[in-house]
């Protein structure tokens, strides 16, 4: 194969993974439209040719940098090495992230020379696009040879390297999509890739070469990366090609179904991309019938969603309600909340369960108010509904934590795995059940996360080992998911205790007093729910504030807040109309009211009276396997995959 073939085909690949210390000045630099969207960056760059009688420590030089071409090109960095070099060289085998570079001649012969690249490593991306171990000093030893006078690189170092700046401006952070061993709920796994119109096949690429995830319970339904087309193009309707090669074809319907829903849920980061065609050589994969499948396609399999807070009101009268943006709705009937007698309350798929006044008690039971089922609890941590309508009680008996799931068969305890010997202040699972996340107390205290365990039935059997985040904040607390890989915690900062948000994988960290996030006032929060875009944070006088979408923080009119904890999809039920009051002594859209326990809820319940949730009304839930709804309007056209009313 040609040097000049060759390149085309690894421009394409080369986007799973994509030295100087800036974006190098010697090559045409021209900006992009700030319309183009969230995938283009901010300039493209063209690098320089080797230059003709260069030394050896220049053509290292250049070699770095031909690697920060953008779009990502390694057809310029080839021209570095050898011709024998270029034909071993594997710049999809991973990217290097490094800075402060030095470039040292050890050795100049006649026709041979050899040169000591030394550089910080930030950061290891593996093949796929995501995280590895790497951290620290790194250096290469790189030999050179005299072709035709000229010297090149014929000891390349694997995979590309990249300055940390150059990965700052244009690496961004994406989910490939995977399914759990059931192949019943879709899985996020973050993967880290350059941004730009090569986007659709860096993700397309990054998903064929399967789960990376160390200790997950991932599968995929996609034959894998060897007989995927090398682009992905996406024509002028937005429709994004994709060939996986003949021995798709050979999947079951279902399995065909799988696979289409992990393309497109993982092309729908990619703006441009309105439908997605699947080839199988000559043959187009039709599982929705149709030869393009639409963006809401297989929403059955997505993750669960979640919804505002639900909430025990002790104003004029003590009730339990739904916390709906700015105002409350009521519980519906059936499920017979005693407010005199309820601190919390979380509700699941199609269970519920209260925290009794004193604390000590969690009584489960249907959201029809029948199969009640008390769990004795000791200084409660969390109770979390996961999709599989399991609830998961973590709380500190003694001097270490303790786990039990109740399942509506029995209430049983789990091995810690990764909390053993940990002081844990707060726990959350992610929505699609796959990860797990903790603070610890103490002044080393860290956000941990681990993979969640399930047996062959799907029945959660434990918590993998965790791993220690490497993030430097003072005491963390409050940890939420914002997503299957982004987390949102509480942190100390020399503002006071503000919200930070990074991936589970332990990049990506934003918020706290810096980046331009929105501020929070120094009040000590102590309690962090989280919806989506929009934040809710309990202060240390028990206030209630809010953060919506592309706002600020908001001081609601709603205290002494006492806890809280996320649940799953309601059935909808039937409700109330409340009268509607207004607090003349806070945010005027909100309610009149004194919030004793709140929890996160589940997805919203779909009800014919009161305020309306925003999207709902109108519009049908989908039923995500496992009997858990995902409330709200939806893409997915299927009737099928109606839920029951």
């Amino acid at each position: 194969m040609t040097r000049a073939v060759r390149a085309t085909v690894v421009v394409a690949l080369l986007a799973v993974v994509a030295a100087c210390s800036a974006i190098p000045t010697g090559g045409p630099v021209r900006q992009v439209r700030e319309d183009e969207g969230f995938e283009q960056s901010t300039a493209l760059y063209a690098p320089a040719p080797p230059s003709r009688g260069a030394t050896p420590q220049q053509v290292v030089a250049g070699y770095l940098d031909a690697m920060l071409a953008f779009p990502p090109s390694t057809g310029v960095a080839e021209r570095y090495l050898t011709e024998d070099a270029a034909r071993r060289w594997n710049p999809a085998a991973g990217t290097q992230v490094y800075r402060d570079p030095s470039v040292a001649e050890l050795r100049t012969g006649t026709t041979s020379a050899r040169v000591r690249l030394s550089t910080q490593r930030v950061l290891r991306l593996g093949p796929s696009g995501r995280v590895a171990d790497g951290s620290g000093t790194a250096s290469w030893d790189l030999a050179l040879q005299q072709v035709d006078g000229e010297w090149r690189i014929s000891e390349p170092p694997p995979g590309l390297l990249v300055s940390d700046k150059f990965y700052t401006d244009y690496y961004r952070a994406f989910q490939v999509y995977f399914f759990d061993p059931t192949g019943s709920r879709l899985v996020a796994s973050a993967v880290h890739l350059p941004a730009g119109e090569q986007l659709a096949t860096a993700l397309v690429a990054s998903l064929a070469r399967g789960p990376s995830d160390p200790g997950a319970q991932q599968r995929t339904y996609l034959p894998g990366l060897g007989d995927l087309r090398p682009a992905v193009p996406v024509d002028r309707d937005g429709v994004a090609e994709v060939d996986l090669g003949t021995s798709a074809a050979d999947l079951s319907p279902i399995d065909q179904g799988r696979l289409s829903a992990q393309l497109v849920w993982t092309l729908r980061q990619v703006s441009d991309v309105k439908g997605v065609r699947v080839g199988a050589g000559t043959t187009t994969l039709t599982p929705t019938g149709g030869a393009v499948q639409s963006m809401g396609s297989w929403s059955r399999y997505g993750p669960r969603e979640q919804s505002e807070p639900y909430v025990v009101v002790d104003g004029r009268r003590r009730e339990a309600a739904e916390l709906d943006g700015r105002r409350l709705r009521d519980l519906p009937d059936a499920w017979d909340v005693d407010p005199d007698e309820t601190a919390d309350l979380v509700v699941g798929p199609e269970r519920l369960a209260t925290l009794s006044r004193d604390r000590a008690r969690l009584l489960v039971r249907r959201t029809s108010g029948t199969d009640r089922v008390e769990v004795a609890v000791d200084r409660l941590v969390s109770a979390w509904w996961t999709t599989d309508d399991t609830l998961v009680v973590v709380d500190r008996p003694g001097a270490g934590p303790r786990v039990r799931v109740v399942e509506p068969q029995a209430t049983r305890v789990l091995p810690l795995g990764g909390l053993a010997g940990l002081d844990v202040t707060s726990f959350a699972i992610s929505p699609d059940g796959a990860r797990y996340a903790v603070t610890t107390a103490g002044v080393d205290g860290r956000v941990r996360v681990g993979a969640v365990r399930r047996s062959g039935d799907d029945a959660l059997v434990g918590l993998g080992p965790s791993r220690a985040l490497p993030w430097q904040v003072g005491r963390p607390s409050s940890v939420g998911f914002v997503d299957g890989v982004r987390l949102a915690f509480f942190g100390d900062t020399e503002l006071g205790r503000q919200v930070f948000e990074g991936l589970v994988v332990g990049t990506s960290l934003e918020g706290g007093a810096a980046g331009g996030a929105p501020i929070l006032p120094d009040v000590a929060p102590r309690t962090l729910v989280v919806e989506g875009e929009r934040r809710w944070a309990v202060d240390r006088r028990d206030r209630l504030w809010y953060l919506g979408p592309d706002s600020t923080w908001t001081r609601l009119g709603i205290t002494r807040v006492a806890s809280r904890s996320p649940g799953a999809c309601p059935a909808p039920a039937p409700r109330r109309r409340r009268p509607q009051a207004r607090d003349e002594g806070a945010d005027p859209g909100v309610e009149r009211s004194t919030l004793a326990a709140w929890t996160p809820g589940s997805p919203r319940p779909t009800s014919p009276s009161g305020p309306r949730a925003p999207g709902v009304g109108g519009s049908r839930s989908t039923c995500v396997p496992g009997a858990v709804r995902r409330c709200g309007p939806t893409r997915d056209s299927s009737p099928a995959h109606r839920c029951p009313s």
